[in-house]
């Protein structure tokens, strides 16, 4: 989930003269007997990632005798140029594991959902994730794994600045700030990531907790003036002291996770699903609690959804076992092996009704509902997030001005419809 995105140019320039060479390149078969080849390439979550694909593909091809899957696990720093490198050259793959897709879609190499699912398989879907993997009104990705981000909070240091419960508005996340950088032992009150890793998350999800967002309806609005409010708040965070050092420069996994799992952070953007964050708090042992991020004026309160996606290129003859596999990966057995192994939240309802039952996972599962997503189904978003991710931090600088920067973001948006 931390691959860095391309710009949306470059993009398209390798799509140019693809689509109509993709249903010609590859080693697919079309029968259930013999010569069938398909090419898989994931990202890497953590280090189990290839021995459970290993695994699957094994059990896989015992069960469909003629059949081989081609494993490739890039990292994820890596996934994203050497995938636009595997379209250059069409050597593309018949089902890839990525966090972007409408640039495909938009370039006609992607199959429809409906045609490798059934309507049954496709219902198990959450609706919201299902809705997140769609161009243009048509289900083209299949969602893969989720996770749920929000302010995670830590109770011991609450307690001592005597704040009862996590903050529900600007206005208390401001005054239990406040309380907490006046307690010894040099807290941060809130740890800030608006780094290259993640920053529009973070940033997003304040934005939408002021009523803001990316987008109205089918308009950008980067530049609303909510959202240029929401950059003068982090800004102001940011001058008073709330903060550590630098946020416009911090990632989270090496930056404010670790202060958090350090107990040296108050609150924090935070990730369940993500083991770099996760299992240094609970081995820490730090008493945490989660909630949805403050609001201001009147603004639902949401967490931040992540999903990344599965997703089939167009070839002849590799239709129907794209099919098999992906029913396979997604009998509830196969998928819930898989989410637990990397430590992921389900984008199924079959798979949530097990987390649900889970003590440790089933306050997440009930996140779900509540998770917004940014508009990755937007082919613009490629380009987008990736200038984001390199100038968003900027904005909190003591002579920023967040509204030029947020223009300039829009302007991109814009620029490509």
């Amino acid at each position: 989930m931390r691959v860095r995105r391309s710009k949306r140019v470059v993009l398209t320039a390798l799509f140019a003269g693809t689509a109509l060479a993709v249903a010609g390149c590859g080693t697919a078969g079309g029968g259930e007997d013999g010569g069938q080849n398909l090419k898989l390439v994931v990202a890497q979550y953590t280090e189990d990632t290839k021995p459970y694909w290993d695994g699957l593909i094994e059990k896989f091809e015992n069960e469909h005798p003629g059949a081989s899957i081609d494993l490739q696990v890039i990292d994820w720093g890596n996934l994203q140029s050497q995938v636009n490198t595997m379209i250059q050259t069409q050597q593309i793959p018949d089902i890839l594991n990525i966090n972007l897709f409408a640039d495909y879609a938009e370039s006609d190499l992607l199959y429809r959902a409906d045609e490798l699912m059934s309507p049954e398989q496709l219902e198990d879907f959450l609706p919201t994730f299902a809705e997140n993997a769609s161009y243009n009104g048509e289900q083209y990705a299949f969602p893969f794994v989720g996770t749920v981000n929000g302010l995670y909070y830590n109770k011991t240091i609450f307690a001592e600045a005597g704040i009862e419960k996590p903050p529900a508005t600007w206005e208390e996340f401001l005054t239990a700030a406040e309380k907490i950088k006046a307690l010894p032992g040099d807290y941060v009150p809130y740890a800030l990531a608006l780094g290259t890793e993640g920053g529009h998350y973070e940033f997003g999800t304040w934005a939408r907790s002021n009523g803001g967002g990316w987008m109205t309806g089918e308009d950008w609005t980067i530049n609303d003036p909510r959202n240029v409010e929401t950059l003068e708040f982090l800004k102001t965070l940011t001058n008073r002291g709330f903060t550590q050092a630098n946020p416009g420069q911090t990632n989270r996994a090496d930056g404010t996770w670790p202060l958090f799992a350090q107990g040296k952070a108050a609150m924090v953007y935070g990730s369940f699903g993500t083991r770099a964050f996760m299992e240094p708090v609970r081995k820490a042992g730090i008493d945490f609690g989660i909630s949805t991020h403050p609001t201001q004026h009147g603004a639902e309160p949401a967490t931040h959804g992540v999903q990344d996606y599965l997703m089939a290129f167009r070839k002849d003859g590799n239709q129907q076992l794209v099919s098999d596999f992906l029913a396979y990966f997604y009998q509830p057995g196969n998928y819930v092996e898989y989410l637990r192994t990397e430590g992921l939240l389900p984008t199924t309802s079959s798979a949530a009704e097990q987390f649900a039952q889970d003590p440790e996972t089933a306050e997440f599962v009930d996140l779900i509902p509540q998770a917004r997503f940014d508009p990755t189904s937007e082919p613009v978003w490629a380009q987008l997030s990736g200038t984001m991710g390199s100038q968003l931090g900027t904005g909190v600088n003591s002579d920023a001005q967040p509204r030029k920067l947020l223009t300039s973001f829009q302007d991109i948006a814009e620029a490509a419809n």
